[in-house]
């Protein structure tokens, strides 16, 4: 567990710098886009999954680039420390700004005059699914390739997430039927059925990344 503890706090501390940076966007954007655009101020679900989106990769991000310019995968690697624990300590690096964003999101959704529209519970957890499974082929892809490789996709989300807002909108009206299927849904059914899915999506993602670093040459 301190090992695990210690890798997650190495990779905040790689980025401490532009933790303030994203902080502030967390509290600022969305409370401007939601001022110029009427929907987000009844429906807030498009907005928090954009921002949770592009904030959480920026910061993943932004992690890489620390780890590629001071080989850290390289000091890890000559330590007693397992690839599974590895793989493991980044989802664990993505969720807690995952879940700093949502709590600021709730809290702006709670100042009326800040216009921020509500997210629901099952909103969040079908946010945090679809920003799991990105990242469960995304990491083991850097371990693969390196971030050097992955630089024009990392480059192309971060610019792209703005304009996801209105492609997503159009996405959500043309399958409402959907959305409203997960919305009848019990809520302790919906609670276990994403639990579980996201469980076995990070297992495999964490095997497949370690199998990555068992025959990565640093």
């Amino acid at each position: 567990m301190k090992l695990l503890i210690s890798l997650i706090k190495k990779d905040f501390l790689l980025v401490k710098k532009n933790n303030l940076v994203l902080l502030l966007f967390s509290i600022v954007m969305p409370i401007l886009l939601s001022l110029k655009t009427p929907r987000f101020q009844t429906d807030g679900f498009i907005l928090y999954g954009t921002l949770t989106l592009m904030l959480t990769f920026m910061n993943y991000n932004m992690l890489s680039v620390e780890e590629m310019k001071q080989e850290g995968m390289v000091y890890i690697q000559t330590t007693p420390i397992s690839n599974n624990m590895i793989g493991l300590s980044k989802f664990i690096t993505v969720s807690i700004p995952f879940s700093i964003i949502s709590l600021i999101y709730f809290i702006l959704s709670k100042i009326d005059i800040t216009k921020v529209g509500p997210v629901g519970v099952k909103g969040g957890i079908l946010i945090f699914f679809l920003i799991q499974l990105f990242f469960s082929v995304y990491i083991p892809l850097t371990f693969k390739l390196g971030y050097a490789k992955l630089q024009i996709v990392g480059a192309g989300i971060v610019i792209l997430s703005p304009f996801l807002v209105g492609f997503l909108t159009k996405i959500l009206k043309s399958g409402e039927s959907i959305f409203f299927t997960l919305g009848d849904m019990p809520d302790i059914l919906f609670f276990a059925i994403a639990i579980l899915v996201i469980i076995i999506m990070i297992s495999l993602s964490i095997k497949v990344t370690s199998s990555i670093l068992d025959h990565k040459e640093y």
